[in-house]
């Protein structure tokens, strides 16, 4: 359900700023001349950050599940225009877990992640990110009394809001802030109980974009 009210949202908001470019587009036009449409390599950015989450809850019986990540995400993609970004990026994420339930367990996982983004600049030094992402993950679980490895696969939609002062051809820095909203109990970036129920973490991530092949100025 949560999935399907996200895409209504995207969609809403897709329409109300591609009506507002559109309206702009229309009046720049009247005094500038008509640019070529078509690809523009100039478009193209490339870069990516880190990701960095943290989490920690505790259940009606005082037990308690502690989860930090840390990884690498570079990114490529290219600017539809002053509002739209779509674009591709992978990962690797490590990430721990603490666990005291009856048993006291440590889980210590590497994953592996490619996901494809849009970004919508409804008003300046805000967007909006939507990412579908596939991971693969390699679980390696610890107690007392035998170490296990997994090796397990998982499917995240990722929705947040980001923070960055974007200007086309130019390098820039961004934070951002997303959920998890597909809930898969084996997804990096949810939590699941002693009941098995699925709750997403923060995953807050920051980064950096430059043009690699900007026209210079003349």
């Amino acid at each position: 359900m949560k999935r399907i009210l996200a895409s209504l949202v995207l969609l809403i908001t897709c329409q109300i700023a591609w009506a507002q470019e559109s309206f702009s587009d229309h009046k720049k036009a009247e005094n500038t001349t008509r640019e070529a449409v078509g690809f523009d390599a100039s478009k193209i950015f490339a870069g990516g950050g880190i990701s960095l989450g943290y989490g920690s809850t505790v259940d009606g019986n005082n037990e308690t599940n502690t989860t930090f990540n840390i990884g690498a995400i570079p990114e490529i993609g290219y600017n539809l225009s002053n509002i739209f970004d779509i674009g591709l990026a992978s990962s690797i994420n490590y990430y721990s877990t603490t666990s005291t339930y009856s048993i006291s367990a440590k889980y210590r996982n590497i994953n592996y992640s490619l996901g494809a983004f849009v970004r919508i600049h409804p008003i300046d030094d805000f967007f909006i990110q939507v990412m579908p992402e596939k991971d693969w993950i390699r679980q390696k679980q610890i107690t007392s009394d035998y170490t296990t490895i997994y090796k397990i696969q998982s499917n995240s939609f990722l929705v947040g809001i980001g923070y960055g002062h974007r200007i086309i051809g130019e390098s820039y820095f961004y934070s951002l802030v997303m959920l998890d909203l597909e809930k898969d109990r084996y997804s990096p970036y949810n939590y699941v109980d002693a009941n098995g129920t699925v709750s997403p973490l923060p995953v807050i991530r920051g980064g950096f974009n430059f043009y690699p092949f900007r026209k210079k100025q003349k």
